[in-house]
């Protein structure tokens, strides 16, 4: 833990291109982007093309999972990105 009471994490992603169900346990507020042409609904919730999506609670470790549904017939321009927040345990 720093001195301020802020604790360090690594930023990392992951590119999602089906229909899958996610896993958010671990991460640090995890925000999806809809970079494909076609709506992407991602834990009840529709992105639009352009728009993303904070799926994570400020400064909280998350646990679960949701399912993540693209719409549309276009599946080779599938381009979901999630960053995340992963906590360093040990930091100095």
């Amino acid at each position: 833990m720093l001195d301020n009471g802020l604790k360090k994490a690594h930023l990392g992603f992951k590119k999602i291109t089906e229909d899958t169900t996610f896993s958010i346990k671990g991460m640090i507020e995890p925000t999806f982007y809809n970079f494909g042409p076609e709506n992407v609904r991602v834990y009840h919730t529709v992105v639009k093309p352009g728009e993303s999506f904070l799926a994570g609670v400020h400064g909280m470790v998350m646990e679960g999972e949701f399912p993540i549904v693209f719409q549309g017939e276009n599946k080779n321009a599938r381009d979901l990105l999630c960053y995340y927040g992963s906590p360093i345990d040990n930091c100095e």
